[in-house]
Parts: structure tokens; sequence; C-alpha cells
């Protein structure tokens, strides 16, 4: 069973927070450019309960099949299209992104895939190669595919010990690295989402497992799964003051600094050919 059975729309409190702003502005300003000709096909993978399939729709998407392996989190996501003027343009399927397939009702390939923190659920570069090869069979020619990611490094040690130092947790979500995985190539990483104060009691707070693998393991797994076009790594932007304000740094540059030297997010932009 998915760890996100149990957790269904939960996870949500992540989206209220301060770190999914800086997240949803850098994921929009990447695949943006995207979505800006008509009727532009898209595939969410690891979509959850819809949150960006929702988006995407909105950034210009001209439809968008969002993937989850969670059916409590599918039901979460087409509970929140139905309320939406994009309900038409958008199906829900569940499936394993590790077991590559296709996903389109038409048999036609994607112009666009994304995976915002898809990729962080492989524990080795064999399953990381698995969902390259998901990607790739869903992509036409010229497509294009556009995830969120962990930090692009290797030396997740340093990253590790950088982030345990509490800063983010100002932002909203958190991260405590646990254990090194086989062979020195990754951790395994809890996840904290807190609720923003002044949210009522009955808006909990969630965690769950997920995997920081070295930024050489990415690259060779997208080649070997057959994506074998530009591959980019976008480093976290960060927003302005008012954002600065809203985690309670504002005067604190000591922590503003050490927030902006190491940020735990990135985008990955890898074409298909």
């Amino acid at each position: 069973m998915s760890q996100y059975d149990s957790i269904g729309t939960r996870y949500d409190v992540i989206k209220t927070t301060s770190f999914n702003e800086l997240e949803r502005f850098n994921f929009q300003k990447s695949v943006g450019p995207f979505l800006q000709q008509a009727e532009t096909a898209v595939l969410d993978l690891a979509c959850g309960t819809g949150f960006y399939s929702c988006l995407l729709l909105d950034w210009g998407a001209g439809s968008v099949t969002g993937v989850d392996l969670s059916a409590r989190m599918l039901a979460g996501a087409e509970a929140r299209l139905s309320q939406t003027r994009h309900a038409k343009r958008a199906r829900f399927v569940q499936g394993d992104g590790l077991a590559p397939k296709t996903y389109s009702a038409s048999l036609d390939a994607f112009e666009v895939v994304t995976g915002a923190w898809f990729l962080n659920y492989a524990q080795d570069v064999n399953q990381l190669t698995c969902m390259f090869r998901t990607i790739s069979t869903n992509l036409k020619s010229g497509g294009v595919f556009v995830g969120i990611c962990f930090h692009p490094t290797d030396d997740v040690t340093a990253l590790a010990s950088a982030l345990h130092g509490g800063v983010w947790a100002e932002t909203g979500v958190c991260y405590r690295y646990r254990e090194e995985l086989p062979g020195g190539i990754g951790y395994q990483v809890q996840v904290f989402g807190l609720p923003q104060p002044g949210a009522p009691p009955s808006v909990k707070g969630v965690d769950f497992m997920c995997y920081h693998l070295k930024k050489c393991l990415y690259e060779e797994a997208a080649r070997a799964g057959d994506m074998q076009g530009r591959l980019e790594w976008r480093s976290c932007e960060f927003l302005g003051e008012e954002w600065r304000r809203e985690v309670g740094l504002d005067g604190n540059d000591e922590d503003w600094r050490r927030l902006q030297e190491c940020p735990p997010l990135s985008i990955l932009v890898v074409w298909k050919d």
C-alpha cells in the first residue's frame, strides 16, 4: 500500500506553507513557457491530490492526465478538479511510475511530462531509470520533462548536515536525513509539513519518507531511461522581502544568508531528444 493511502488529503497542509509559495514560483517559471501552445497535453506524474494538475491548467495546459499510486490521493484530485472550470480537461489514473507504460487515453504521446517531487521516491539508480523510462515512453519527440527535485549535489552528506540546521523549518517544510543508502548513493529523507501559524487545531502536520540520490545518478538514469536531449538543473530562485518577512527572517541577515546558501529544492528540465 502506498504510504499516501494513510495520509490522503492531509498532505495538502504542505501546499499552504511558505515553502510551497517558493516552490510554486520556481516550478511555474520553468514549466510555464512549455504550456503556451494551444492544446498542450501534459502528463502529471505523482500528481497526489491534483494541486499542480489544477495549476498546470491555470497556467495554460490544454489537458492534464494525472497519475498516482495512491487511490486516496487520486480521489482527492478528482474532488479538487470537479469544483473548477477545468473539470472536463483533467483525468486521473492510478499507476506506478516504476512500471513504464503509456497513460494517454488516445495513445498519443504528451508534449510535456511533469513530476513535482516524483523522482525522489527512487531508492536506487535502477528505480530512477524506470521512472525516466516512464517519462520517455510518454513523451513525443521534442517533448520535455519538468520536475521538482532535491538540490543537485554529489555530496549529499554535506547538504544533509547543512539542512539539519533548522532554518528551513521557518518555511513550514523541513527535512531530516536519516539512513545513508547502501553504497553511499544518497540518503533516506523524512519530510515534515507543518501547519502555518494561526491554523485551526483541526489542521495537522504530516510526515513521509523519500530519498535523495546523488546528482550524477539522476543524470546517468536519465540517459539510461532514454531521455537523450539537453539536461538542465535550475537553481532555486528566492522571492523578495515580503517572503523573507513571511518566514520570520526580516532583519536576520545570518539566517537569511544560510537559507539562500542551502536551498533544498531545484527544478530539473530534460528534453527527450
